[in-house]
């Protein structure tokens, strides 16, 4: 394969990325009418090239399709119904430790149901917590780190990048045995700069007004769809064997069907009503990703030992856990952090048991880089834009695209450059 061929069939995916990160930036009207039509020209020339240029189009296409996006787009979906049937209600004192509590506690929700859904479903209480503060945005900064991105690096269920590792072969215990002492580390260094961070914003706030103190109080409904939560992490858990010549992955993903038919027919019951306009919008957005990603695994795959040769010339024949780190944070921080994951897990080989058994240090590194870097700009994740939207529509002020990043840089590299040092520990 020549470099003109290599070109043709990963400008699509380039193109879809950049659109991806910078359109919503710069040009947001246009954008918001046109952006599926865009996308759907886009994926129409990557499937031309694809069948143009390969001999094994139909098979690129069938195991992008089939065995990649729609087990994975169907994960998405349980947590999403399912995350729209729980309900918390609270009501606490504004202060730091509370608010470090909740973030801690928001972490370990994100791996349960996923980063997007524990956005979205703790946000508006965390919001109500802190409503007499004046000063705020600080607060959703680390919610955005911790609960947005670092929260979900223990489960598949956690974080899409995650998912599509063990869509991709790696155990769904895997991050929970390899990862935690790392989430752990990262967990209490943002707590502990929420800790002075926070004590002295609140010092300012206690200086211009009175904080109202309330009793704490907090109200769970939905215990249903926790429940099946539940459910949804033992299937997906367990080893399942094939029946009758279905495949295991056919039978767990019925199974997940069948828990959200449950829970819509216990919101159809109570007259609760789920707006599946977000879901579509990302349902849309990842059935284009997984088109335009397909030729280049293709290539990635067919080149891996040259690729491996030049991450570990890159490396100066040091350790290459460090070079992925760095390259797969990179591409998280400007464009989605699934994909990203995606290319670097087959930059590496994309043998799961190699890489869990044999490189953990290099799964480690991409499996952290591609969840934690995500918070590294506004655009490195969809639940970072979701809530910056909710908070600019609440009429908080939020830093800017390059305030933000002064954030992120200042607390996030120096924890990921210790971080960096210790993967192939």
């Amino acid at each position: 394969m020549n470099a003109l061929e290599i070109t043709i069939l990963s400008c699509p995916l380039l193109l879809v990325l950049l659109s991806l990160a910078f359109m919503p930036l710069f040009a947001p009207k246009f954008w918001q009418k046109n952006e599926m039509p865009v996308l759907a020209i886009v994926s129409t020339i990557s499937i031309v090239s694809v069948y143009s240029l390969l001999s094994d189009a139909n098979d690129i296409l069938r195991v992008a399709l089939l065995d990649d996006y729609l087990p994975f787009i169907i994960m998405l979906f349980t947590l999403y119904v399912l995350g729209h049937g729980i309900h918390i209600k609270l009501r606490a004192t504004s202060n730091t430790k509370s608010n470090m509590i909740f973030l801690g506690c928001g972490c370990i929700f994100s791996s349960l149901i996923g980063t997007t859904g524990a956005s979205m479903l703790l946000l508006r209480p965390f919001l109500e917590i802190n409503r007499w503060r004046r000063h705020k945005a600080h607060l959703l900064i680390f919610f955005i780190f911790m609960i947005s991105n670092i929260g979900g690096l223990l489960t598949p269920l956690g974080d899409p990048p995650l998912l599509l590792g063990y869509l991709h072969g790696v155990e769904f215990s895997w991050e929970l045995h390899n990862v935690s002492l790392y989430w752990l580390i990262y967990v209490l260094a943002y707590l502990s700069v929420l800790y002075f961070v926070d004590k002295i914003m609140l010092k300012k706030e206690e200086q211009e007004h009175h904080l109202t103190k309330h009793k704490f109080k907090i109200e769970i409904g939905g215990w249903l769809n926790i429940s099946l939560i539940l459910l949804t992490v033992v299937v997906l858990f367990s080893s399942l064997p094939d029946l009758g010549g279905i495949p295991a992955i056919v039978i767990k993903n019925v199974l997940l069907l069948i828990f959200c038919a449950i829970s819509l027919f216990r919101c159809y019951r109570l007259k609760e009503r789920i707006d599946f306009a977000p879901f579509r919008e990302v349902a849309q957005t990842f059935l284009v990703i997984f088109i335009v990603i397909a030729p280049v695994l293709f290539i990635l795959n067919e080149n891996s030992e040259t690729i491996q040769k030049y991450i570990i010339d890159l490396s100066h024949g040091k350790d290459v856990s460090i070079a992925y780190f760095w390259l797969c944070s990179f591409a998280s921080s400007i464009l989605d952090n699934a994909p990203s994951y995606l290319l670097f897990f087959n930059m590496a080989g994309g043998n799961a048991n190699e890489l869990m058994y044999v490189y953990p240090g290099v799964l480690r590194a991409i499996t952290i880089s591609s969840v934690v870097m995500g918070a590294m700009t506004y655009i490195g994740s969809a639940a970072n834009m979701m809530v910056k939207s909710i908070a600019d529509k609440k009429g908080i002020k939020m830093p800017s695209f390059i305030g933000y990043m002064i954030w992120s840089c200042s607390i996030i590299l120096p924890i990921s450059f210790v971080i960096s040092l210790t993967l192939s520990m």
